[in-house]
Formats: C-alpha cells, structure tokens, sequence
C-alpha cells in the first residue's frame, strides 16, 4: 500500500511539472537508446563465434614471417599441411581445410534453368567432416554423407531459394564455372550475423580431384604455406594449445620456411586476425566508454535536477518529517520516484533503439541478425542498464532531500541549505567537459579524415574506372580493350594484374650475408598505366624499350633506401627468389596502400601487353581514363555492352578509382560517423540539463529580478545576470576540457603514418560551439524572465 501511495505521488510531480519531466525523461531515455545501441555493437563484434558447440577447442593456423622492416601473417596452406600436423600432434583431434582461389571468381548456375547464374564469392571446397567439426545447422541432409562424395555440395538455404525458388532442393544440379556438374546433397542454414566463417556453398574436398585446375593443388603442392587452404584444428584440450604450436614450429622449420606458427583460437579470429576493411579493434574498445560517457550525462541532468528542485518539495518533505517520517522513508520515496522515471526512460529508450536500429548499423556498414536482439547476453545487459540507471540515479537526490531539517524547512529558512548547489557546478562542468572533448575529437577525426581523401597519393585518381576482367575472357581481352578504347569519352586504357588498392603479389627478396629477407610488394602493369595514373618517375629507364623485357623491374624509392643502392641505382641488380633481375628504373614513392602506414618497398612488373599474359584464362584489371564532364551512366552502359559479347559467364563489374581509394578507411568513416552523431546527441543531452537548470534558476529568483526592474533594470542587464552564471561554468570545463583532447587525439594521430597536426583553431571552434549551444539552451528561459511583468513576480509570497 505504501508502495502504491508513492507511485501515485510520483505520477502526481511528473504530470505536474511536464518541463522537468520531459528533460528528465527524455534526456535519459535518449542516453540509454545510444547506450542500447553501441553495447549492441560491441557485444555482437565479441560474439563471434561462440555459438559453435567446441568453440573454446578450435583454433585458425595462422604462419607468421618476419621480415627486416615488416611482419606479414599468412593464412593459406597447402593440402598435406593439416594432415601432416595432426600425425605430429596427438592432441590435434580433427581439421577442416577450406580453399578457394581468392583472385578468382566461382560461377554457378542452374542446370535447369540457365538463365539463373552467379558470382557466388564465399564458395568453399571442405572436407567431409564440416557439420561435426562446426555447429551450423544442416537444414536437410545426413551431416556425415552430404560431402562424402565428389562433386556433391551443401548450399545455404537463401542460396537454394535463388537458385531453385524452394529449399526443397536435395538431388538438383548446379553448374561450377560453366564445366563440372554439382549435386545438392544437403541444405544448411544462412550463416549468422556472427560468424567469422561465411560459406554459402560447399563442395566437397573429394571433386578437386576430378576438376582439372585443381588437381595440382590437391597432389603436386607439398610443404607447409600455400595459397588454396584455410586450416582449423580441433584440439583435445586448449592447455596444448602451446605444446601444438612449438611442434607445428618445428615441421615449418623442416621444410626450410622462414615463418611460425600462430594458431588464433576461433573466438577471437573476428577480432585479432581478421583483415576486413573497417575493422578496427582499438576503435571497439572506445565504443563502450562513449556509451558509458552518454549514459553519464544523461543521469547527471537527472540528478542535477532532481536536486535542484529540493527547495520545491522542500515543505512536503518537512511536514512529512514532522509526522514521524524518518530519512530513511523519504529515501524510499525518491527512490521509488526516481525508478518510475528511469523505467518510463527504459520503456522510450527500447522504442527509440527499435526506430534507429537500421539507420546505426547501416552507418557502422554492419549486418545483425534480427535474433541476436534476443541474445541472453543483450537481454541481460539491457536489465542491468535499467538497474545501474534505478541505482545511480535514485542515489543522490534521495540522499540530499531525505537529509533536510525540518525546523529549517517549516520556519522559512530553506535559504540556508545548500540543496546540493555545489555538486551541480561540478556535474555542469563535468557534462560540458566531456561534451567539449567529443566535440574536439570530432573535429581532429574528421579533419584526419579529409586529410587521407585528399592528400597526394602521387596516383591521379580523377575519372579512372577500374574495370577488372576473369579468365573467362579467354583470348578476347585486347579486342575489349581496342573497342573500349575507341569509345567517345575515352582518353587512355591500360592493364594491370589487379586494381590498384585492390591487391599486390608479395616477394621475399633474400639479404646479403646475414640481413633478414625483405618483403617487396609488387605490382604487374603495361607501360600505359604510368601516364593513365601520372606515376613519376625518379630515375626513368635509359632505354624505354627495355620496359616489358624479362629479368628487369621498376622500383620506387622506398625500395631503393632499403636495398641500400647509393647513388645511381640502374643498372644494379636484386634476387627474386631464384632469380637475379636488374633495374632499369625508379619511380618516385606514390601510396599504393592506405595513409596509415608509410611507403613500403615495391617492385613494378613492366609486362608487354599481349593476349599471353592478360586473357587466356589469366585474370586482370583494365584501368580506363575517361575525359572530364562525361555521361557516365551512358559510357558504362556501353562498356558493359561490349564486355558481355565477349564474357557470357562472369557478370560486369566496375569500381572508381578514387572510390577504392576512399575503402581504405572504412574504420575512420565509422568512427567518425559514430562520434560525430554521438557527439551531437552529447552536446543535446548538456543542453537539456541547463534548459533545466536555467528555468529553475529564473524561478528562485524570481522576487529578485522583479525589483530590480523595479529599480530600472534593462532586459539586457537581467539576461546577463541570469546567465554568466552558467558560461562560467562552461568556460571552466572548456579549460578542463582542452588539454584532455589534446592528450587524446595526439595519442589517436600517432597511429598513422601520414597525420594533421593539432591546430588553435581546432580547440577554439569547439569552444564557440559549447559557449552557443549554452547560450541557446539558457537564452529562452532567461529572456523569458527578464520580460516578465515586476507587478507579477512581487505578488508572489
């Protein structure tokens, strides 16, 4: 009954002052919406994984080689590597290998209906023990005979529905690249959100022996690093997980390779040694302390409020004391006023978080699974936000009201208690100090951003399309690139291996005497590309003619530092492997990867452009300039039009130029969209607070501002009264502020190779935003009282 009586008093105040209750209500459910969201986020990216039944048991082999400058990590092996650590290891229980070539695409296609055909990039050829070594569910199908056969496959069942309308699909036939007939054998289900492990079809490891190109992989390649196969091993028991390791060391050290053994357990693939574009480990770690900044400004406004209003309930906490009320019932009452408010917040928060869902993780380019909302772990995340919120915000009003003497309060002198005025400067300052270091790393972030989009890469990026092309052109390529080159709007073509920002071959060039191999990058190109892409060159070749010829290479600068060629480096020469090749030329360093490491070494693969190297069943990448202010849509549709005459099989595709130079920082582009809309919501949230504030503050003085217009007060002297209060305390936390975001985004810049340097400016337009937003939030209320009606405001007893 007495908890009835204070939910019902409590509805009373909040319908009672629908301002406050408002500021308070949505000020916190806006806080915890932006919590639910990012700790959504961070416990989906940690949940990779795990829902696999032996997931603490199974690891990914990684090899790991140092070089003299670099550390590169390899994740493809050869077809004997897995069988060859599980004879050595006894505490190796099972393996699963999965390859692919990852330069070259798959096409499937329907048998019965033809004109249904595609590009299916996470196809995988595994071994038979796929559905028992892993927990994804095999929808129909015995998982112990579905891979067992050649040429049979698994498909997933959205890949069933595009191909066969149905998943009703068990004995119909698919069409690999065009030759070799496949059997569905089995239909499993799409992989989840949280899944390192992608696949949508499987064939089984049994039918690379009856497909021609993959018949070498399969028997002719021995050793241990390779370019086909993904290995994963199923220990008996993690505490070997060492033991396991330093055995694989010695097998690599057996076949003479410069490498170790790295072996990842499963659950932490996603995180430690995925090379997607966007992800970024250091940045998931940030998010949870922003979410915890956001739910912190939200719950200082609240208990801001809460306090300040003291002296509004103050004559109903002191009768309520007079009649035996101890402190400790008065607690209980804000406590439960407080824990209606902070569900109520809950209630709009989860609506809100429902609403802005799509829009967060398309910003963050992120897919989940509408089923991993009802994670046992979000559930309990999202019960412990509404009781951390209960908790923190019930804490400190109640403990400051239930605290007042009732001779104070009932003999008028409520004046002389504090009602925490001092703990709300702190919290003003607090919230704005951490609004205002937001806000300056939103400026650093962005401004790093435009830094690496427009920075000079030494490539001319303007109108290049990148039009990369399979082996499926066969013999056709130089008679596509003649008629795309004769297009009205095309200025220049030229060929690579592949798109620039789009790969490179890596070589280990061997030191002399007892210097570490060193890696080289290497790019294969025609002589056309270093005009289409303006390359400079440093040293050019004293015979162009030799551009093309064998056993000679192109390095950059980087290349020729390293080497430790003084002087004039033509002419000098370096060993690829076996072979000993000399060079002609150097060009000046140009980024050929991302702004955030420095230039590397690179070697540049001058080949002559005929039909030997580029098509006939050799994949490549026609680099296109078009002239400036051209119908793009239109000469697309053309060059598409060509292309299919001569590849019926692979589906057309295009990428710009500058657009696959803007991919490389996917990451700082959700950082900075995540900061930058948070930092607005931040900034909203402090606002709302001195909304709050100010309003209460204009309505204690409201005796005083009455006479002082009544002795000739302007409404600009009131206005300014009422408000320098409040820009103090902003200008304090800018000063708190300042020097922390220096600290931070100084220590976020080292990161980068390529970096701005902090600026004044930086620091003072965030100033200027702070001082505005106060000054917006406070103005209203302000001005509101300072033309109030003196006759009013002096009736008031």
């Amino acid at each position: 009954m007495l908890l009835f009586n204070y939910i019902k008093l409590a509805w009373r105040n909040l319908a009672k002052r629908k301002l406050y209750s408002f500021i308070n209500i949505g000020g916190l459910a806006a806080g915890l919406c932006a919590c639910m969201l990012i700790m959504l986020y961070v416990v989906h990216e940690l949940s990779y994984d795990r829902f696999h039944k032996d997931s603490s048991r199974i690891y990914s082999l990684f090899e790991k080689i140092k070089l003299e400058k670099d550390t590169m990590q390899l994740e493809r092996f050869n077809a004997t590597t897995a069988a060859s650590i599980q004879q050595q290891n006894a505490a190796v229980e099972s393996y699963i290998r999965m390859g692919n070539l990852a330069s070259e695409s798959i096409i499937m296609q329907s048998v019965a209906n033809p004109n249904i055909k595609s590009e299916e990039r996470d196809t995988w050829f595994t071994d038979a023990n796929y559905f028992s070594f892993f927990s994804f569910p095999l929808l129909f199908g015995d998982k112990n005979e579905v891979l067992k056969q050649p040429f049979t496959a698994v498909i997933s069942a959205s890949t069933a529905r595009k191909y066969f309308g149905s998943t009703d699909v068990i004995g119909k036939q698919l069409r690999y690249n065009g030759k070799y007939i496949f059997q569905v054998s089995g239909v499993m289900a799409d992989a989840p959100s949280n899944s390192s492990i992608q696949a949508n079809i499987l064939l089984s490891y049994s039918s690379m022996a009856g497909i021609e190109s993959m018949r070498e992989i399969i028997s002719g390649e021995r050793g241990f690093a390779g370019v086909f196969f993904k290995v994963f091993l199923k220990l008996d028991d993690p505490a070997h997980a060492a033991a396991v390791v330093q055995n694989i060391d010695r097998l690599i050290a057996a076949q003479l390779d410069q490498g170790r053994a790295v072996m990842v357990p499963i659950t932490r693939m996603h995180t430690d040694a995925n090379f997607s574009p966007g992800f970024n480990l250091r940045y998931l770690k940030l998010f949870p302390l922003v979410a915890a900044l956001i739910l912190l400004m939200a719950l200082i406004n609240y208990m801001s409020l809460s306090t300040a209003r003291a002296t509004m309930r103050a004559r109903e906490i002191g009768v309520r004391k007079s009649l035996g009320a101890d402190h400790k019932n008065i607690a209980k009452q804000f406590y439960v006023e407080s824990a209606l408010y902070a569900f109520l917040a809950f209630c709009l928060a989860l609506l809100l978080c429902q609403l802005l869902r799509p829009w967060f993780f398309n910003l963050l380019q992120l897919k989940v699974d509408v089923s991993f909302l009802y994670h046992p772990v979000v559930l309990m995340i999202y019960v412990l936000l509404l009781l951390i919120t209960i908790l923190l915000a019930g804490s400190y009003p109640s403990f400051v009201l239930s605290r007042y003497n009732p001779v104070y309060i009932l003999s008028g002198k409520m004046s002389r208690v504090s009602g925490g005025a001092s703990v709300r400067k702190v919290l003003t300052v607090l919230q704005f100090g951490t609004a205002a270091v937001l806000i300056i790393c939103s400026i650093v972030i962005n401004r790093q951003l435009y830094f690496f989009r427009h920075a000079a890469t030494g490539i001319n990026k303007e109108n290049v399309v990148m039009l990369p092309f399979q082996g499926s052109m066969g013999n056709h390529y130089q008679a596509y690139r003649q008629q795309v080159a004769a297009l009205n709007g095309v200025q220049q073509t030229a060929t690579a291996r592949y798109p620039l920002y789009g790969g490179y071959d890596m070589w280990f060039v061997m030191g002399e005497g007892n210097r570490p191999p060193m890696a080289l990058s290497m790019l294969s190109m025609d002589h056309s590309l270093f005009g289409l892409t303006g390359l400079q060159w440093k040293f050019p070749p004293a015979d162009s003619t030799q551009l093309g010829m064998p056993d000679k290479i192109v390095l950059n600068e980087s290349a020729v530092e390293s080497f430790g060629f003084s002087g004039y480096p033509l002419g000098k020469y370096i060993n690829l492997g076996d072979k000993k090749v000399e060079v002609i030329g150097v060009v000046k360093n140009f980024h050929y990867k991302s702004l955030h490491s420095a230039i590397t070494p690179l070697g540049i693969n001058v080949e002559k452009d005929n039909t030997a190297l580029w098509g006939a069943n050799s994949p490549g990448c026609m680099f296109v300039k078009v002239a400036p202010k051209q119908n793009m849509p239109a000469l697309m549709a053309k060059i598409q039009k060509i292309y299919a005459a001569y590849d019926m099989q692979e589906p057309f595709e295009y990428t710009f130029l500058d657009e696959a130079f803007g991919r490389l920082y996917t990451a700082e582009d959700r950082l900075a969209g995540i900061f930058g809309w948070f930092t607005v919501l931040t900034v909203l949230i402090s606002a709302l607070g001195l909304l709050g504030l100010a309003a209460f503050s204009a309505e204690q003085r409201t005796r005083e501002i009455g006479v002082r217009k009544v002795l000739g007060a302007s409404v600009a002297q009131i206005t300014t009264l009422l408000s320098k209060e409040f820009i103090r305390l902003v200008v304090i936390a800018l000063v708190i502020a300042s020097p922390v975001a220096w600290y931070l985004m100084r220590q976020w810049l080292q990161q980068f190779a390529f970096r701005i340097d902090l600026q004044p400016w930086m620091f003072i337009l965030a100033a200027i935003i702070a001082v505005t937003t106060a000054l917006l939030a406070i103005g209203l209320q302000t001005v509101k009282a300072a033309v109030g009606n003196p006759v009013n405001a002096l009736k008031i007893e």
